[in-house]
């Protein structure tokens, strides 16, 4: 098990879900939020992005710009454009390796943060390394579907960024910031 005083660079969650914790149905998004996946690009651009198998699936390619690395159980998985692994060990060991090579190639392009990508598992086997997490809360109207882990909200300040009201088909959402502090 990976120490987190240890960790090389930061572990940033970056994450969209419902007042349920739902994030998806397990294939789909469930909402379609331009200015979410505007904002999502604009931060992890220049980042290794850890994701489940069935994340990258729903994606269907890599992301540019990004290491795309998919934590699987699977050995023989493999995709074009995905670093594949099968421990979360070795994920945060591939980010800081695609992390150190990129600064050296090109420092002004590449942020020293790894982001957990989603879904679920990845949130629950990634979520007690980080001390940030980027989260788009979305007002949609579903019960089932895979949820984030429950939170600890006492261990976290909560900073709201930005409300956005529905407008035709993008339903009302907000962008907030999370801060461990215990």
């Amino acid at each position: 098990m990976i120490i987190k005083k240890k960790l090389k660079n930061p572990i940033f969650c970056i994450v969209a879900m419902n007042e349920n914790r739902i994030i998806g149905d397990g294939k789909n998004l469930l909402w379609h939020l331009p200015g979410d996946l505007k904002r999502l690009k604009k931060m992890t651009m220049g980042c290794p992005l850890i994701m489940g198998r069935k994340t990258w699936e729903s994606i269907g390619r890599p992301l540019p710009g990004r290491a795309n690395i998919v934590l699987t159980n699977s050995i023989s998985w493999r995709a074009s454009g995905a670093i594949v692994v099968n421990s979360f060990e070795n994920a945060i060991t591939k980010a800081d390796e695609w992390i150190d090579l990129n600064m050296e190639i090109n420092e002004n392009v590449i942020q020293k943060k790894i982001f957990l990508f989603g879904g679920a598992e990845i949130y629950k086997i990634g979520l007690e390394y980080c001390d940030n997490i980027e989260m788009t809360k979305v007002k949609f109207n579903s019960k089932t579907g895979i949820q984030f882990p429950k939170l600890n909200e006492k261990d976290w300040e909560k900073t709201k960024l930005e409300h956005n009201f529905a407008t035709n088909d993008v339903p009302e959402h907000s962008y907030w910031h999370y801060r461990r502090i215990v």
